[in-house]
């Protein structure tokens, strides 16, 4: 069984044990829930739609009860299965979408305590005034708005005290669950993303390197007027504080906000997917964590990036062989596809490369046959269905950890234009940037 190694320390032995058996009591409810209905002979078809909408939805409130008691991990999980309307049941995101907004906030007390020990003064003391009641609270920190004795208005984000220990103690615990249900059912294996979560998770724990991030990606955005990532305001920042620049905008789900605004959510949808295509194309480094809580739209629009905890670099090999990849896909290149898979370090248990074709056209056939920016609703099921018999037959064994990112990037950008209602032309957008840079590239090593 793969452990996870994260270097954070869990919490003592009855708290971690009470935390698993209490996630471990839901999983079982929760997956013999869904168990039954597929064994329940003699149902219609639309008997059985209307259980799986019954179960989503009470998954949904379990879920949401379990995350709200248990923070942290729990929750983060939860909002990016609220932020996946593209493929989520919408039973199952009309609830874990409350967490978007509402999630508990932490003690002033506690939140005072942490400032006090990261920046040696207290909120009072530190800042010219400090608000009580913060302004968001999430999984892993809450943000409070506040002015610095030289009149900047600013957002302070506090990183909630002993949280890490929280956060490696349902590391441990998920990633055996999760490696119990890959061997009950062989097409649910997430243990290559779970290994992926245990590796980027302390990173989001330093709020200097957060912060650092942030910089680097305003650095090379800097010439697109319609992005906007916070300036960080280096002298109220240490590693559990983060304090930047305040920015007051419309939450970018919050499409009757932005039409009512004036701001075509059309628009919005295109200036998010260009800004994702140079940094994951262009630049090699990204905000990976596009969910609705992190970005915001103001008059222009102009689309501004925050919580940068979460961020990726992609060696240039790396990079330049995903464009290659990229390309392939949108053309359904299939020789192109076969190579950008091994070139990327995809293996099959067999050496079948139709199942890696397969998978690459999966990418595209989600899209539906217009191609939306978005996993199509009518066609996901089957596609899904599909790719889960040639994966059981057939598992991908190895899979480049840079990868799985991207591919959460991709799926929380298809929940998000889905919500837009974007007609952006995917192949149009993001074609030209790829061949760029493999022009460029090129011409640099001719």
């Amino acid at each position: 069984m793969a452990r996870i190694h994260t270097g954070l320390q869990p919490l003592p032995w009855p708290r971690r044990i009470w935390r698993f058996l209490l996630v471990a009591w839901n999983f079982v409810v929760l997956y013999l829930g869904y168990k039954r209905i597929q064994k329940t002979p003699g149902l219609s078809e639309a008997e059985r739609k209307t259980r799986y909408r019954e179960q989503h939805r009470a998954t949904g409130e379990r879920l949401y009860r379990l995350a709200i008691r248990m923070q942290g991990l729990l929750i983060k999980s939860c909002q990016f299965l609220s932020s996946r309307a593209d493929v989520a049941p919408p039973e199952l995101v009309a609830v874990l979408s409350r967490l978007q907004d509402s999630v508990p906030p932490r003690s002033y007390g506690e939140i005072a305590g942490q400032v006090r020990r990261e920046l040696g003064a207290a909120p009072e003391e530190a800042f010219a005034s400090f608000e009580r009641e913060p302004i968001a609270a999430a999984s892993l920190a809450q943000v409070h708005r506040a002015v610095t004795h030289d009149g900047r208005e600013v957002a302070v984000k506090v990183q909630y005290p002993g949280i890490s220990r929280v956060v490696e103690t349902d590391l441990r615990s998920i990633s055996v669950l999760i490696e119990i249900l890959a061997r009950i059912e062989r097409r649910w294996d997430f243990r290559m993303l779970i290994a992926e979560i245990a590796d980027y998770t302390p990173r989001e724990l330093d709020f200097v390197a957060e912060g650092r991030s942030a910089e680097r990606v305003a650095r090379e955005l800097s010439h697109r007027t319609d992005v906007r990532v916070p300036e960080i305001i280096w002298e109220h920042t240490a590693r559990r504080v983060l304090t930047m620049e305040y920015i007051d905008g419309i939450k970018i789900s919050a499409t009757d906000e932005l039409v009512a605004a004036g701001i075509d959510p059309d628009v919005v949808a295109r200036i998010m997917m260009e800004a994702y295509c140079e940094q994951i194309l262009v630049n090699g480094f990204f905000h990976a964590d596009p969910h609705p809580g992190n970005l915001l739209v103001l008059p222009g629009p102009v689309v501004v990036f925050l919580d940068f905890g979460m961020s990726k670099h992609l060696p240039d090999d790396f990079r330049k062989t995903y464009n290659l990849f990229t390309l392939a896909v949108l053309s359904q290149n299939d020789a192109g596809m076969l190579k950008g898979f091994q070139d990327l370090g995809f293996k099959t248990r067999y050496d079948d490369p139709e199942m890696l074709v397969a998978l690459g056209r999966s990418f595209f056939e989600s899209a539906g046959p217009e191609q939306r920016p978005y996993a199509d609703a009518e066609v996901i099921g089957e596609v899904n269905e599909r790719l889960a018999r040639l994966l059981s037959e057939n598992p991908v064994t190895e899979m480049p950890p840079d990868i799985l990112l991207i591919l959460r990037v991709l799926g929380l950008m298809s929940g998000l234009q889905k919500r837009l209602d974007s007609t952006v032309d995917v192949a149009e957008t993001i074609t030209p940037f790829a061949e760029a840079q493999i022009a460029g590239e090129a011409a640099a090593g001719s």
